[in-house]
């Protein structure tokens, strides 16, 4: 079976601006009701903290995010998930 296509954009190297993802994002939310102007980088940061909240490894994250595979950045948001996750509190109160 053949791998699926890539979008042209990605092809030849290309791909949205941060700020037209942003955009992007900003006029699906005003659709939904959602008054907050998106950047680029939510949708970016999303994928990472909705990816370690599905257990997947900090090295596949980072690779398909566009991250070193060490990232500090990445790092930082991967701990903000795994502290709710690993909360001594959970089931306590």
């Amino acid at each position: 079976m053949a791998p699926p296509a890539q979008p042209l954009a990605h092809r030849h190297g290309l791909g949205l601006q941060p700020e037209s993802i942003g955009d992007i994002v900003t006029r699906a939310g005003k659709r939904a009701g959602i008054e907050i102007r998106f950047t680029g980088h939510s949708p970016r940061r999303g994928l990472a903290t909705s990816s370690r909240l599905k257990g997947h490894d900090q090295i596949v994250i980072a690779k398909q995010g566009g991250w070193a595979p060490h990232s500090k950045v990445l790092a930082g948001y991967l701990e903000v998930v795994g502290q709710w996750e690993d909360n001594a509190l959970l089931g306590v109160l």
